[in-house]
């Protein structure tokens, strides 16, 4: 039988091991301190005594987790990174009614990019690139006359043309695109 990959096997045995580890050097200390030489066996001796009375044992175990939690905390946020995410929501009138809670947001360790409104051309020759001929119409009927002259508009226009069967109108747009391109500049 496999057994899931579970994250709190891993916490528990991680605490039960310090709580041992602990255990063990406390307990070794309180046994052996009076083997050890000269004033390093005293101090040993001196501050097991200290924090074995009333109010020091739970003193100082309180200041040995709390330093434990924190040096845990700091070692897991160097390893797996700030915590701080940016939440994008999808929200307006245009959201379908049956559109899931997890589908409507979205969570990004980086930054998202500064939002850009593309302009009439770039949207136009999206539209025209996946094939939605009628958007990239309304895109180059917003255009100005001077607008719809410039090469790289002239280009989707003949696409366009094209895609839509207007071989008439596709073969006046080419023989525009090369007039523009043997004109000098």
């Amino acid at each position: 039988m496999i057994r899931p990959h579970d994250e709190r096997v891993k916490q528990v045995a991680i605490g039960a091991g310090i709580l041992i580890g602990l255990m063990t050097v406390f307990c070794g200390l309180l046994l052996s301190w009076r083997l050890l030489p000269g004033i390093l066996g005293e101090w040993i001796g001196t501050m097991l005594g200290i924090m074995s009375t009333p109010f020091f044992l739970e003193g100082s175990f309180l200041l040995l987790g709390l330093f434990i939690v924190i040096s845990l905390n700091i070692w897991h946020r160097r390893k797996d990174g700030d915590e701080l995410v940016y939440l994008e929501q999808v929200t307006g009138p245009d959201v379908p009614k049956n559109l899931p809670d997890q589908a409507k947001w979205a969570i990004y360790r980086d930054e998202p990019l500064a939002t850009i409104s593309p302009t009439a051309v770039e949207l136009a020759e999206g539209a025209c690139e996946i094939g939605d001929y009628p958007t990239a119409t309304e895109c180059l009927a917003s255009l100005s006359e001077g607008e719809l002259k410039q090469p790289a508009v002239l280009e989707i226009r003949l696409k366009l043309a094209k895609a839509s069967g207007r071989s008439d109108l596709a073969s006046e747009l080419e023989n525009e695109i090369k007039s523009r391109q043997s004109r000098p500049i």
